[in-house]
């Protein structure tokens, strides 16, 4: 999962009052770009309390898996830090 965690790019912003993903990409993984267009689609302007783990668990990416793992991890980590 390092490798991918590495490679996880994203911002938060609290302009409006909740923190919600304003940017997302995964970086030099050419396999992970399909997925990260769709989690961009997902993430971007949703506020960080309302977006649902198991959906992004539910998603799968062409390469090891490991990118959808990291990418759990990073959400859940900064909800926790957050929101719970």
């Amino acid at each position: 999962m390092d490798e991918c965690y590495d490679k996880i790019r994203f911002a938060l912003s609290d302009e409006t009052g909740d923190l919600r993903f304003t940017a997302f990409n995964i970086i030099n993984m050419p396999e992970c770009s399909q997925i990260a267009e769709t989690l961009r689609e997902k993430l971007i302007g949703r506020r960080l309390v309302d977006i649902d783990i198991a959906e992004i668990q539910s998603m799968t990416c062409p390469g090891n898996g490991q990118c959808m793992t990291a990418v759990v991890h990073v959400i859940r980590e900064y909800q926790d830090l957050f929101i719970r």
